[in-house]
């Protein structure tokens, strides 16, 4: 699941107490402005002092209840409403929503059944982004559908994430295309069957082939000049794993956050694999490698940074998943890019791999020139990588919640790993589960960005 987490209701009602009017002959019905010793009021019936039948209870909150009562208590079929925006019309037992209800708010709505003043049993829970049609306990699903704009997830969850056994179905309309299943962690898919990539004919194959190399050079073609006398920045994004959009969705975000403070505008090329292929240029190990040369042709080594995204699912060796349906690629290891970057003139690189068992890749690459920010540590696993996400967690972070800066690199990481630290935390993630993302600045590198990216005042 993405980071931003669903949470289990858990309304703070007040404490519904037995009510018992002192005086000897209560009459049946109390006036509407009695104020109770809790500061709320009530109008309705009464029955040997005690809150009885139908009525209406107005809390100094501006909490409302409506509807039936029993000794006392809110009981039977009753409506609440808070002023905090949210609803609840359904079944009350001693003073709790329990039985079948609708709770709703401004942008989720739950029918199902209610249980201590929660989500527990059979329900639907509409919110934005998908539907959870599954068995809830205590505010949380665990097990059932979750059905996304990209396809359906029926399984196992824990604290709103795929987690357990399960299967993640691709749908185009209402064709599946393709499903994952196996063992999930935390919306992770860590124990999935072998992907077998679709039998395309050949002359497709071909014609794929020959597009990608011309939309490749399109963008290329375009890159502009690095201009004198100031600091471009030259930006390669590379989404790795084309049987899922949650790598599509996550370049574009790290290219719109990077665009916010630099002028990208033809200094950037973006590969990406994609069931929907015709957008970008394939990323494979040769097209990675002549877009580090376009860009290191355009580039100043004395004056320009370099700025690269990878993104994909990572093996437990570091190698990054290059993944195209119909096309067998191989895979991208911290080596294979270290051999890239060799006969490039660019000085200065910042690197950013969001991917699981990230921690290989500074490991392999960090030098004086190299700022690089992995999302997790070589034996540990990164989050938000599945379709259900909009982007990977350490892209969220990175360029989202904390914004990357080179004016005070440490301190930006340091925000990024407590942010992911939260998130990880939130959903009852293990301490043996978290992911520890990793940063390297090398010496010369901070100089020089502290020397560009002055901070103010």
């Amino acid at each position: 699941m993405n980071a931003d987490f669903m949470r289990p209701l858990r309304i703070a009602l007040p404490l519904i107490a037995v009510v018992l009017l002192t005086a000897c002959d209560a009459p049946p019905l109390l006036s509407p402005d009695a104020r109770l010793p809790d500061g709320s009021t009530y109008a309705g019936d009464i029955r040997e002092g005690l809150f009885h039948g139908q009525g209406v209870q107005r809390f100094a909150s501006g909490l409302t209840y409506r509807g039936e009562f029993r000794d006392g208590y809110w009981h039977g079929q009753g409506e609440l409403e808070s002023p905090a925006g949210w609803r609840y019309e359904g079944e009350f037992e001693k003073g709790q929503m329990a039985g079948q209800g609708v709770y709703e708010d401004d942008d989720s709505r739950y029918e199902g059944a209610f249980q201590n003043d929660d989500f527990n049993g059979h329900g639907r829970y509409d919110v934005p982004g998908g539907v959870y049609i599954a068995e809830f306990a205590d505010g949380v699903p665990v097990k059932g559908q979750h059905v996304t704009d990209f396809g359906t997830y029926e399984g196992e969850f824990h604290q709103w994430a795929y987690h357990g056994e399960g299967t993640f179905s691709y749908t185009d309309g209402l064709e599946t295309t393709e499903s994952l299943s196996g063992t999930w962690e935390y919306g992770e898919l860590v124990d999935r069957e072998e992907y077998v990539a679709e039998d395309l004919p050949a002359p497709l194959t071909e014609q794929i082939l020959v597009e990608n190399h011309q939309r490749l050079n399109q963008q290329i073609e375009s890159l502009a000049a690095e201009r004198s006398g100031e600091t471009d920045v030259y930006f390669l994004a590379v989404g790795g794993d084309g049987t899922e959009s949650v790598f599509m969705r996550d370049i574009q975000v790290a290219t719109n956050g990077l665009q916010t403070q630099f002028d990208l505008e033809n200094r950037s090329i973006m590969l990406l694999n994609h069931r929907a292929y015709k957008n970008f240029p394939l990323a494979t190990r040769p097209s990675i490698a002549s877009a580090l040369k376009a860009l290191d042709e355009q580039m100043n080594p004395e004056e320009d940074l370099l700025v690269v995204h990878l993104v994909s699912h990572g093996g437990s060796d570091g190698q990054l998943l290059l993944r195209q349906p119909g096309i067998d690629l191989p895979n991208l290891s911290p080596q294979d890019f270290a051999k890239m970057l060799e006969p490039l003139d660019a000085r200065r690189k910042v690197l950013v791999v969001s991917a699981c068992y990230a921690g290989h890749w500074p490991n392999e690459l960090k030098d004086n020139d190299t700022l690089i920010l992995a999302s997790a540590r070589e034996d540990r696993t990164s989050f938000g990588c599945g379709d259900d996400s909009e982007m990977t967690w350490f892209t969220k972070a990175l360029y989202q919640s904390v914004g990357l800066s080179f004016t005070d690199p440490d301190a930006m990481f340091k925000q990024v790993s407590t942010q992911i630290r939260a998130w990880e935390e939130e959903i009852g993630m293990k301490k043996e589960s978290w992911s520890y993302p990793q940063f390297h600045l090398g010496d010369d590198l901070r100089q020089w960005l502290k020397q560009t990216f002055p901070r103010e005042g």
